[in-house]
């Protein structure tokens, strides 16, 4: 039945041309720029913002279970786009993408944070939603009279919104931690018990393979246009995430589903009219049923599709973005960028045309209440758009209030849309908490590269930090494999002194010296370990090492083996 090969070479003509990226000041060479994992290249560390982010994503993996302080969003049902859900998952791709493109020789400092946040996600209080939801009802579907007899699995069928990040959650943890836990029997298990019932609790038993299963067998009921969102409603951006899922199971387990999955799923779309409206953005929804796409999602849309469109079919978002990017953002002459109100997009137009390149517009009646911003800097970071995202965060900088707590870095919530001189101040959790995190953290490419290039065994044989250092960050941490040597950068979170431990595991050889900050403080040598008394290092099994020291300020690490 899927027999026509859609080319991205026409889908990407046919929204604006790759040819035309260049003008917006961002090509393939942004791609080039990361260091290949594992190549001997140094990596740069993480300066203070981006450390400030990583440690308060993981304050807020790490807080006890129900505990949701800091991501409360005006919706109280988990219904709309700042829930626990989208929060958690970004959450889990920050974690990923800093552990795969900044620090990738210290899984310790990510694995049980990222757990955290994988329990987290499957709590009642993240898919409770959906039972009420599956009801449906004339709003979602017009041929309905009454709503549906409601189920309470949120896996499934349908609510691809929450099942689909729940499946690429699963996959990134396993390939970047070399860890199938979500792979076993029940390991993927949604339990809801209530109280007073008197019932036995309600429990959906799944897997990675069974979820992925799952979800597969939809996408071919659906022929391959996705997987529903709310009852009859398929979101292109929704249906992103399990693509990603597909990807890292083929990795794990062997299957070959993601390339039949990429061009089945491009083929649909192609015979259906294709994934744009005669705009050129992103449609809205397409109501399964009545066979029909509606409306426009508008920048929305575009962003937070395009950010994971370029995992797999980037010729498709760099084409997309340079053909709407330059339509939504202005620039301040103060170098900021701005985001056009939907309301103001037609004059905006009209006075470019004119030949005004930066109209100053606002509309004081618009009120933000979608997580625009955080869209924005996702798609500006993954397409490498560096001149409009730093732009964008200096807006946020300076006007949303960027606050410090417990060591890290947020933008806290503000329901208010603008400030007195009519700048933009509004902030939801998802934004505040993890897009804009994923933004700062999130090389050009970042996602495309992680999904195209993922570490191989070989990686997994390197010396590691395998352990969270207590009252530290870490703010760099690779293997450099042509000099044998494992580099760290850490400091005290605050800088307030601090006693810690790092627990290093494996070693190329029984031999090994430590450098701090250039001094030889310890080594292991033919009679055995001998130290300066600024550390304490001992040998323990695997050729690792378990290291004891006081750290006062920012402090380089160097373990070398012979």
């Amino acid at each position: 039945m899927l027999t026509r090969r859609a080319t991205l070479a026409n889908l990407a003509a046919g929204i604006g041309g790759a040819a035309c990226i260049s003008q917006f000041g961002f090509s393939n060479a942004a791609y080039s720029a990361v260091p290949k994992r594992g190549s001997g290249n140094a990596i740069d560390g993480l300066d203070r913002e981006q450390l400030g982010h990583l440690r308060h994503v993981k304050n807020l993996a790490d807080a006890p279970d129900g505990d949701w302080s800091y991501m409360g969003a005006i919706d109280t049902e988990q219904a709309y786009l700042s829930a626990y859900r989208y929060q958690l998952a970004y959450m889990a791709y920050t974690l990923g993408i800093t552990h795969y493109h900044h620090l990738p020789a210290a899984p310790g400092v990510f694995k049980a944070a990222y757990q955290n946040v994988m329990r987290k996600m499957m709590r009642y209080d993240v898919w409770s939603y959906w039972f009420d939801t599956s009801r449906s009802g004339p709003r979602l579907d017009p041929s309905l009279a009454s709503p549906r007899e409601p189920w309470r699995d949120p896996v499934v069928k349908e609510n691809i919104m929450y099942s689909g990040h729940l499946l690429a959650m699963s996959g990134l943890y396993a390939v970047l931690f070399d860890d199938d836990r979500y792979a076993e029997d029940g390991g993927l298990t949604l339990r809801h018990q209530p109280m007073f019932w008197g019932s036995e609790p309600f429990v959906y038993e799944y897997d990675f393979t069974s979820l992925k299963q799952a979800i597969f067998v939809q996408m071919l009921q659906n022929g391959w246009l996705g997987v529903a969102c709310e009852p009859n409603n398929v979101f292109v951006v929704c249906n992103q995430f399990p693509m990603l899922g597909f990807r890292f199971h083929d990795l794990r387990h062997g299957s070959q589903d993601a390339e039949m999955a990429e061009r089945s799923y491009l083929a649909a779309w192609e015979r259906a009219g294709g994934l744009l409206t005669d705009g050129g953005d992103i449609f809205a929804t397409y109501m399964v049923k009545q066979q029909a796409k509606v409306g426009s999602g508008g920048l929305d849309w575009n962003a937070w599709s395009g950010a994971v469109l370029n995992a797999w079919t980037p010729e498709t978002a760099r084409a997309l973005y340079a053909q709407q990017a330059p339509r939504y953002f202005g620039r301040t002459p103060d170098g900021r960028t701005t985001i056009y109100q939907p309301t103001v997009l037609e004059e905006v137009q009209n006075r470019r045309n004119a030949g005004e390149a930066n109209p100053s517009l606002h509309d004081p009646e618009f009120n933000w209440r979608a997580p625009t911003l955080g869209y924005s800097a996702i798609w500006m970071a993954e397409l490498g758009d560096r001149e409009r995202l730093e732009g964008l965060l200096a807006h946020a900088d300076r006007h949303m209030n960027p606050s410090w707590v417990n060591g890290g870095l947020y933008y806290p919530r503000n329901d208010a849309s603008y400030n007195t001189d009519g700048e933009m101040v509004f902030m939801e959790p998802l934004s505040g908490n993890a897009m804009l995190a994923y933004a700062r953290l999130n090389p050009a490419g970042g996602l495309n590269q992680l999904y195209r290039r993922p570490w191989t065994s070989d990686h997994f044989e390197e010396p590691v930090l395998a352990n969270d250092p207590v009252g530290v960050n870490v703010s760099k941490a690779y293997y450099d494999r042509n000099e044998g040597e494992l580099v760290l950068n850490i400091e005290a979170v605050a800088n307030r002194p601090k006693d810690t431990q790092l627990k290093v595991r494996r070693g190329p050889g029984r031999r090994w010296t430590i450098r701090r900050d250039g001094e030889l403080v310890a080594e292991r040598g033919l009679t055995g370990v001998s130290s300066s008394g600024t550390i304490s290092a001992m040998p323990v099994y695997e050729n690792g090492i378990v290291i004891d020291l006081t750290i006062e300020n920012p402090s380089e690490i160097r373990i070398r083996w012979a």
